[in-house]
């Protein structure tokens, strides 16, 4: 037999075996295939939860510590969260859920009551802290990936993270908090305030004392403040204050792309300097603009003086607009509708100003693109058989002599 006929047999051998009848090789119709099988049905949503694992098996630190007046806390972790509470009693309560390579390990002296985290291997894993210390101690925390959350404490507080958000509710003296890859909240701090990150934002509410806040990607936010001393900057970013000056108090607020608004209350008593260089200024105190110069614009700086003019208020804005407002400041959403109504319902984002002449060219150049447009056939396709074809475009009139813009005066706030 020769070679190519050797798989022919073999496949008759096995379609039919000695005394048995023959069964046909044939493959089997359209109609005999088996259907393919029904999509199973769709996950119904799951209920997400709170938290992670909280299995016995995993390791746990709970130690409460005496402490005396004057100590000081410090915590160095790579990662985590940690919670901050106060309560009444000289000691300090330390509580911890981490993996079994890592430990916590706690010591006290020299007035410091040390808290670390240890690893068997490599650097320290994930650790969640809840601490609850006295209401005198200060707090001093730092860590890599670590946000931590402050509240009750009437004492130093320092914080220190590159990735992780940080809240504070409390804290007197010197205070300073700061991040690179989070958001900054505090609430109720007195004393030097200082607040920093990179890229994300800052809020500050009920604050008292001094206050500088930097970031870089990010907007700030102050209200309800009593600061006598305030130093704001941001480059992406939009800035609001809206709290009271304090008499001889000064307040410097520069952002390189954002808008600036300052609601300094009906009572304002500053002198307030402005400088703009693409943007706008507006107020709803009854402010003047300085007449333009010639190779100057004045109306990109200049100052001005509420009442007796008892605080310095600097506001610079590169690419931005400036408002200075006497009541509460818009919402972002507010802000729209409010500029929509003032502009008849049109959401404009810049006004036009063009003379007679060329507004009379550009509304005839319109006119001649609608009829075009009336005229035109959406069906009628060129080179198809049966399909008439687009008329012609009417002939579009050349736009009447252009005379130059009369020079625009100054804008009166509030108009």
């Amino acid at each position: 037999m020769a070679a190519r006929s050797l798989p022919l047999a073999l496949a008759a051998v096995l379609i039919a075996a000695p005394g048995a009848p023959a069964r046909s090789a044939v493959l089997p119709s359209d109609a005999e295939q088996v259907a393919p099988p029904a999509p199973a049905a769709p996950q119904a949503p799951v209920q997400a939860r709170p938290g992670w694992t909280d299995s016995a098996d995993s390791p746990r630190t709970d130690q409460t510590v005496d402490v005396t007046k004057g100590t000081r806390l410090v915590l160095s972790s790579h990662a985590g969260e940690v919670f901050v509470r106060a309560w009444d009693r000289d000691a300090v309560r330390v509580q911890a859920s981490h993996s079994s390579r890592d430990r916590v390990d706690i010591q006290a002296s020299d007035n410091t009551l040390r808290i670390r985290t240890r690893s068997s291997r490599g650097p320290g894993g994930v650790v969640d802290y809840t601490l609850t210390v006295p209401r005198w101690m200060p707090v001093n925390i730092s860590g890599t990936y670590l946000a931590a959350t402050i509240e009750g404490t009437a004492a130093e507080v320092s914080v220190e993270t590159v990735g992780g958000d940080l809240t504070l509710k409390g804290g007197s003296g010197a205070v300073s908090l700061r991040s690179i890859e989070g958001e900054i909240r505090a609430e109720g701090a007195s004393g030097k305030l200082h607040a920093s990150t990179v890229n994300d934002s800052i809020t500050l509410s009920g604050v008292s004392g001094d206050v500088v806040a930097e970031t870089v990607n990010g907007d700030v936010s102050i209200v309800n403040a009593k600061v006598s001393s305030l130093e704001v900057s941001t480059v992406n970013g939009d800035v609001r204050f809206e709290s009271p000056t304090a008499d001889k108090g000064t307040y410097r607020i520069s952002t390189h792309q954002g808008d600036i608004r300052v609601s300094l209350g009906q009572q304002a008593s500053a002198t307030v300097f402005v400088r703009t260089f693409r943007g706008d200024f507006s107020s709803d105190f009854p402010v003047t603009l300085p007449k333009e110069e010639t190779g100057r614009d004045t109306n990109k700086r200049f100052n001005f003086t509420l009442g007796s003019g008892a605080a310095r208020v600097e506001l610079q804005s590169f690419q931005g607009d400036i408002h200075v407002s006497k009541g509460p400041l818009r919402t972002r959403e507010e802000e729209r509708a409010w500029r929509r109504n003032r502009q008849g319902g049109k959401d404009q984002a810049f006004e036009f100003n063009a003379s007679p002449g060329l507004e009379a060219g550009i509304n005839a150049g319109i006119e001649t693109a609608l009829e075009h447009l009336r005229h035109w056939d959406h069906r009628a396709v060129p080179g198809v058989p049966g399909v008439a074809p687009l008329p012609p475009a009417p002939a579009m009139p050349l736009a009447p002599s252009v005379s130059p813009a009369p020079p625009r005066p100054p804008r009166v706030p509030g108009s």
